[in-house]
């Protein structure tokens, strides 16, 4: 008797990728993973917060083009809307 089995490529990596699923989901669902994944988010917060405000000042200058540009749409608009109740 002679048992031959082809497997692809494809069906290894979903294979494999089926079992890092079922082991991230079973380490996140130990007990002290909520505590630890809290823990990271509140030591890593504040730099978090820190870097976003910099990089918003940063682009003061983009950020500022940017509303220029939404409010001269918006009084093209007003003013287009005029026009035509006027005309």
């Amino acid at each position: 008797m002679k048992l031959e089995i082809e497997i692809t490529e494809d069906e290894i990596r979903s294979a494999v990728e089926r079992k890092i699923r079922v082991a991230v989901a079973d380490q996140s669902n130990q007990w002290g993973a909520d505590e630890y994944i809290k823990k990271q988010v509140k030591a890593q917060w504040q730099t978090s917060v820190d870097a976003m405000i910099l990089d918003a000042l940063n682009n003061s200058q983009a950020l500022r083009d940017k509303i220029a540009a939404e409010l001269e749409r918006k009084i093209r608009a007003q003013l287009a809307t005029a026009m035509k109740a006027v005309g």
